[in-house]
């Protein structure tokens, strides 16, 4: 396409599978605060007593999380239903130059 916008479908999906890589990395990092939080063996001896402390501070991060990991997941099927559509046009068009072309040649 001269002037158009050209999207390659294979570099769409590409991008929908980093999301999704993305995601899962939000996802261990949920799955490790929820370890540590409340764990007063998490923080040593001396230390115990932060996690009492941080807490709260963990209930809103994995808010806040759960609130990117979403968002994350909204993108990734976007991009896949993008690519999908980007597909079947090209098949569609295709198909109907095909079409076209037998009955120019027929």
């Amino acid at each position: 396409m001269a002037d158009g916008i050209a999207a390659e479908i294979e570099q769409i999906r590409a991008h929908a599978a980093n999301i999704e890589a993305l995601r899962g990395r939000f996802v261990a990092v949920k799955g490790a605060s929820a370890q540590i939080a409340g764990d007063s063996a998490a923080y040593g001896l001396l230390c115990g007593w932060i996690a009492g402390i941080l807490e709260g501070r963990h209930t809103r991060q994995d808010e806040l999380i759960a609130f990117v990991e979403e968002n994350l997941s909204l993108v990734a099927e976007g991009l896949h239903k993008t690519a999908d559509n980007y597909e079947a046009t090209e098949s569609e068009n295709n198909d109907s130059m095909i079409s076209i072309r037998g009955r120019l040649d027929g």
